[in-house]
């Protein structure tokens, strides 16, 4: 009966990919900015949506969110501070990090 202690902790070493896929890979991106907060936030909205991330698309009062497949972006606008905040959450290092790139693009 003590395998049955150890097989948890094996399995971690015998399939790190499954441990790993459990956790999403969030990329981070700042613009600066010198427009208004409303004006940010139209741009976010419009930003989220045409990089795809139409699915579940909800504006927030300070940006937007969306999700694309099995990926999810979140602007956020400090626009009296200047600076645009971009994160894109998903299962891949490199797409997530692409996404997050092709947002601030569009931004």
């Amino acid at each position: 009966m003590n395998y049955l202690k150890v097989l948890p902790i094996l399995s971690i070493f015998a399939f790190p990919a499954m441990a790993m896929a459990q956790y999403p890979i969030i990329f981070n991106h700042v613009k600066y900015v010198s427009i208004s907060q409303d004006a940010c936030i139209r741009r976010a909205e419009i930003a989220a949506k045409d990089s795809g991330f139409d699915r579940n698309f909800e504006p927030l009062a300070n940006g937007a969110f969306g999700v694309n497949g099995n990926y999810s972006v979140s602007i956020r606008c400090e626009a009296k501070r200047g600076v645009v905040f971009f994160a894109v959450a998903g299962p891949d290092n490199q797409t997530s990090s692409n996404l997050v790139k092709r947002v601030q693009k569009a931004f």
